[in-house]
């Protein structure tokens, strides 16, 4: 009988997962994930059950066919455990239903759920019915990353934002367990932003795969060029303290902005208040970019561990002592040191492709900032830096 439940367990070696296969009975498989699917999958972003005429046709015949019997491919539940219980359930001593009282997620399956809480409207004879069950079990973020990613790459795109408020949740969770007084906003929240501290969530992500692929662009809405984008992030989230560097720049980069966000109406052009700078895309994507390379090296001439750690540390070291300095000034200081009257000049060029021009801009502008952070008067050298 041991040998039959350790068939199981397969062990994911690259990414440190436990894929584990149960059979559970409809009643026991919905109370499980129950939570889970009330709050859409457990997943900011995911989809509830699909409205097209489409949806609904496959799914009312998804609904006849498991009143009459039929097996749906397994549902894949994501779960977090300890190191211990990780083991545990890697050796066979844990039953993964033991630890249902985890935080779960539906990664996979919120269709075929909503079909089988349907079908049990329809015919309450199937509470005891047999359902497969995929738990796929981490003791590590980054490695749960992974496999969703693994597991969303190919499927029909939605709404970009949605889709990356999605796939990438654990990505922005992350953030905010890291810093508690970031206020996240997903896709249906109020996206006006009213203070430094908020961000959407998918622009953070977007933020992410800038940071991993360390390209300044990322063409979201080009399916082969988010293919490719996808892939490198696959790799790279696969590195166990990739996802901790980067939540290091996001801190970093919300230090920065919290300072110039104290300075109201500075400026008659586009950048009108401190708060402003870093509500602009071009902005973070160029501070990411410019911090990875800063990290890990040019793309083709990758630093090894060493490097990248002492390159990381010489990085917070400057940013840590760059608030420092913007913390000391005065509003009067702050303003004639950020040089915007300068920034809305450079930016008022005309450009065909103003969204590739800008962000290439404060690429090389952030690359400036990394650079000469503690001997620049102001922030001249960042804005002529292109």
């Amino acid at each position: 009988m041991r040998d039959q439940k350790m068939n199981n367990i397969l062990e994911d070696k690259k990414s440190n997962c436990l894929s584990i296969l149960e059979t559970l009975t409809v009643d026991k498989y919905l109370s499980l994930i129950d939570e889970a699917y009330r709050n859409k999958g457990g997943i900011n972003g995911q989809r509830m059950p699909l409205k097209t005429k489409t949806a609904q046709k496959i799914r009312s015949r998804m609904v006849d066919d498991i009143s009459l019997g039929a097996i749906l491919p397994p549902m894949v539940v994501g779960l977090i455990v300890t190191q211990a219980e990780y083991e545990r359930l890697s050796s066979g001593e844990e039953k993964i239903t033991n630890l249902i009282n985890h935080n779960i997620s539906l990664i996979d399956g919120m269709q075929r759920t909503t079909a089988i809480k349907e079908s049990l409207e329809k015919n309450r004879e199937i509470i005891n019915s047999k359902v497969r069950v995929e738990f796929w079990i981490s003791h590590s973020m980054n490695s749960l990353i992974y496999r969703m990613l693994v597991l969303n790459t190919g499927q029909v795109p939605w709404d970009i934002k949605r889709q990356l408020d999605t796939i990438y949740e654990p990505i922005a969770q992350k953030l905010k367990d890291d810093m508690p007084t970031l206020d996240l906003r997903v896709l249906d929240d109020p996206k006006k932003r009213t203070s430094s501290s908020q961000y959407q969530s998918s622009k953070l992500i977007e933020y992410y795969l800038c940071f991993t692929t360390r390209k300044v662009d990322v063409d979201l809405k080009d399916k082969v060029s988010e293919d490719f984008a996808r892939l490198d992030t696959i790799a790279a989230a696969s590195e166990s303290q990739s996802l901790d560097i980067f939540s290091l720049v996001i801190k970093r980069m919300l230090e920065i902005d919290d300072e110039i966000s104290r300075l109201k109406d500075i400026s008659s052009g586009r950048f009108k208040s401190g708060k402003d700078l870093f509500t602009s895309i071009p902005v973070g994507a160029g501070f990411v970019s410019a911090a990875a390379e800063y990290i890990y090296g040019v793309k083709g001439l990758d630093c090894n561990e060493i490097n990248v750690s002492d390159n990381l540390t010489d990085f917070d070291g400057r940013l840590v002592n760059f608030v420092a300095k913007l913390k000391e000034m005065d509003d009067s200081q702050l303003e004639e040191f950020l040089e915007f009257d300068l920034l809305n000049e450079k930016l008022s060029v005309k450009s065909s492709k103003i969204g590739t021009f800008e962000r290439e801009f404060f690429y090389k502008s952030f690359e400036a900032l990394f650079k000469y952070s503690d001997q620049m008067p102001n922030f001249q050298v960042c804005w002529l830096a292109r």
